[in-house]
Parts: structure tokens; sequence; C-alpha cells
């Protein structure tokens, strides 16, 4: 098959506008977050399903290496349907994420949650939807096309204010500095990937596989990437791989196919820098994306790891526009999804 190269979609429109209303919507969580811990609250689960749940992996970074005052796991939401947790109760909060605020899986998971003494917070497009009903606050982002970015905001601003309400939030500021930027440094970052995005368009428009490979913070947005923007909304054959579990078996064959490495500036930066360092002496076909190349206006140096991951999944995103317009193809266009009973 021949495919035409043409240019992507732009930027949305309301990127701008619905960054702003997510970050607004800080002291809303660090209001919250204060209730909760003050009410004996030593446990965080963050859920989602799909792309909600791809967007909890920042925030749980940030908690498993800031703070032994609170656990916190990550896990979709059949899972904690179906896995009959010891530890939820009433010393738990329950994060749970579904862009509609109607997907099933994650709406029985909040009322499981609650039923066993949990607090639960939603997030969601709008605060008017059935996860409002079951949580006990909601945060919101009204779009239906800026959604990666504000879903992943918002687990990160609780994560922020759990560990401030805690008292282990170091460099509280320059953070609180870092949130306050995102709306001005993650479009900046999203049209300069221009280049990046010719790339991948060319490299994957007729390929059978493509890899993506992240780690740490960034493997959610390897497998938003490879799940969500690819095999879902592009229909091509992807899969994410650890960028440590790759030197465990996997480069032995990802060389034979399109691979991307996602590299952010967090703690788990050095595997994908050795991952970079070996697919470009050994592959042909490979593309990094660093969130180290782009400028990220008013985000203080000091915090550029802070705000890496959500650039990176920003990025991933923008990706898909790229490729689908190489292929032309409709990336609202599913075969099951929404068609059918699942």
């Amino acid at each position: 098959m021949t495919f035409t190269a043409v240019e992507p979609t732009p930027l949305a429109a309301d990127l701008v506008p619905t960054l702003e209303h997510t970050v607004a919507q800080l002291d809303k969580a660090r209001a919250f977050a204060r209730e909760v811990v003050a009410e004996g609250v030593t446990k965080v689960f963050f859920i989602g399903c799909g792309g909600s749940f791809y967007s909890t992996f920042p925030a749980l970074d940030l908690m498993e290496t800031s703070t032994t005052e609170l656990t916190a796991a990550k896990m979709t939401s059949a899972e904690l349907i179906h896995r009959k947790l010891a530890g939820l109760d009433a010393s738990s909060l329950v994060i749970a994420s579904s862009h509609s605020g109607a997907t099933p899986e994650t709406l029985e998971a909040a009322q499981l949650a609650r039923k066993a003494g949990a607090r639960v917070a939603g997030i969601a497009r709008s605060s008017d939807t059935p996860l409002a009903q079951v949580a006990d606050v909601v945060f919101d982002y009204p779009s239906n096309i800026t959604v990666t970015e504000p879903k992943a905001i918002h687990f990160t601003q609780l994560a922020l204010a759990l560990l401030d309400a805690v008292g282990d939030l170091s460099d509280a500021e320059e953070r609180w500095q870092a949130i306050a930027a995102i709306p001005t440094a993650i479009p900046a970052a999203k049209a300069a990937v221009a280049d990046l995005g010719a790339s991948v368009a060319r490299r994957w428009s007729d390929a059978d596989l493509v890899y993506v490979l992240g780690a740490g913070p960034n493997f959610g947005a390897a497998n938003a990437l490879a799940a969500c923007y690819l095999q879902e909304m592009n229909w091509l054959h992807a899969s994410a791989v650890h960028a440590a579990d790759f030197f465990h078996g996997p480069f032995e064959m990802v060389g034979q196919r399109p691979v991307l490495v996602l590299v952010g500036e967090d703690q788990t930066r050095p595997i994908g820098e050795r991952t970079v360092e070996f697919v470009n002496r050994y592959y042909d076909n490979a593309d990094v994306l660093d969130s180290r190349d782009y400028e990220l206006p008013g985000v203080p140096a000091a915090q550029r790891g802070l705000i890496s991951p959500l650039v990176v999944a920003s990025l991933s995103r923008r990706l898909l526009d790229f490729v689908a317009a190489e292929r032309g193809h409709n990336t609202a266009a599913r075969r099951y999804m929404y068609r059918v009973d699942y």
C-alpha cells in the first residue's frame, strides 16, 4: 500500500484553555488531600481503564519515590473489582479516572471502594457524570479532544497534594511553579515535535509491527502509544516493551521493525539512555522521543523531571496525528469498541 504524506491535524484549539482549567484545580486537590490525610488515609489506589490507567504511571512513580507515610498502587479498574484487596478499607483513597465518567469497570470499582469504606476521587471530562454520583470529589476537564494531558495532570496534582499533606513534598514552591507552567510548556513542546512526527509517520505507515520502549513513569506513555494510539486509533500492530526488560530478550527481535524510545528526565533516565545507545548502534529503523530536546517555558530546571513524563505522554499522543495523516486513517473508526457488547 502506498501512502501520501499530508499535514496532520492542527493542535486542538482548546488545548491551552483545557490545560489552564486542569491546573487551576490544584488548590482543590490540596484541600481534598489535607482532608483525607487528616481522616486517616494511608493507602492510595490509582485506577482506570486503557488510557486512563496508563495516565497513572507518573503519579505512582512520585508516591513510590517520595514518601513512606503513604503506600500506593496502580491497577486497572477490573483488577480492583476481581482481586479482593486486603487493604481496601476506610484508610484507603481510590483515585479513579474515566473520560466519559461512565466506564462500567471504573464505576463498579468506585462503588466497591465506597462500600469498603474508602474515599473516592474521580477524574472525568465533566463533573456531571455517573462517576460524580459515586465519588466524593471530581476533577474535570471540559474537552473531548484534549484528553491525554488533563488525566495525567490531575493524577500528578493529586499525588503532589498528598505528598504535601503528609509533609513529604520537597521544593514545594518550585513544584507548584512547574505545575502552573504546564499550559505554556506542553503546547510549546507539541509544536516542536513535527520533525519526529514526520519521521515516525514515514517509518510506521506500512509497518507490520511497531515497538515502543519506555521506563518508569514513561512506560505508561509507551503503553498508551502502542495500545490506544496505534492499535485502537490507527489499526497498526504495536507492542510496548519496558526499556529495562528490552535487554532480557526483546532486543534480539525488536530491531527488525520500527522502534521508538521514550526518554524522560526522571530518575529512570539512565535506563532510557542505555536503550538509545544500543538502538543507535545496532538498528537502522529507530527514533527517539527525549523530553530534554524540548524547551519547557516556565518550568524550573530542577523540576523538568517532574514535568517530563507529562510532556512525553503529550508528545506521544501528538505522534498519532502524524501517523494517521500519513496513512489517511480515520482515528474515530472502530471495529468493536462502542459497537458490540464486550
